[in-house]
């Protein structure tokens, strides 16, 4: 069952840190950046650290997913692999669900410049025991910031075993709920004209 629920603005301001843990998917090949997008710098730190520091501030374990431990060597966190057996973020996505001990976690791409508090606790305060709660950006469904349930994990595993690595594809099979945000509050960083929109400051 999809529930399309636009954000109330009730967002959690306790100061504490949420028992759970938070992925940050960091395998992505930066192919039609050109470089390497998880070091590009914005305000002061990287896109990488970023993430870090913002889930680090609402959760007691943020760990990186990542295919190279390797690159990750000053951050201080723990680094999870990808799993052999799926490819692109899905491969994240899989090790990230099969190393939670909890019912759920908080699962985001690294190379988000606009992710922070407020979002994340109002997915995590949409979360109502679904396989997946996220945002809905302007071209479609963000699957790669959101919640997930460890039961989407034997479906995701099923997908990937057909070859289908295709995580928008996996919607229509998962329980979820999303988040509409605004267009202007909320960018990626793919492609040289996003690098470029972000260094200025322009859109």
């Amino acid at each position: 069952m999809t529930q399309l629920q636009q954000p109330s603005g009730c967002f959690s301001h306790t100061g504490s840190k949420r028992s759970g843990t938070a992925y940050i998917l960091a395998g992505g090949k930066s192919r039609r950046l050109g470089r390497d997008k998880l070091f590009v710098q914005h305000n002061g730190t990287t896109l990488l650290a970023h993430a870090v520091n913002i889930c680090s501030g609402l959760f007691h374990t943020v760990k990186i997913v990542a295919k190279n431990p390797d690159r990750f060597p000053s951050l201080g966190c723990e680094i999870v692999i990808d799993t052999p057996d799926a490819d692109g973020p899905m491969a994240g996505i899989i090790a990230a669900l099969q190393n939670c001990r909890e019912d759920w976690c908080f699962i985001t791409a690294a190379d988000l410049p606009d992710l922070n508090r407020e979002i994340i606790t109002t997915i995590i305060g949409a979360y109502t025991g679904q396989q997946f709660v996220g945002l809905y950006e302007e071209h479609g469904p963000q699957m790669l910031c959101g919640v997930y349930h460890h039961s989407a994990l034997p479906v995701l595993i099923a997908r990937a075993k057909q070859g289908d690595y295709r995580m928008v594809g996996t919607l229509s099979t998962l329980t979820h709920k999303l988040l509409p945000v605004p267009v202007d509050t909320w960018r990626n960083v793919n492609t040289p004209a996003d690098l470029q929109q972000l260094e200025t400051g322009h859109d």
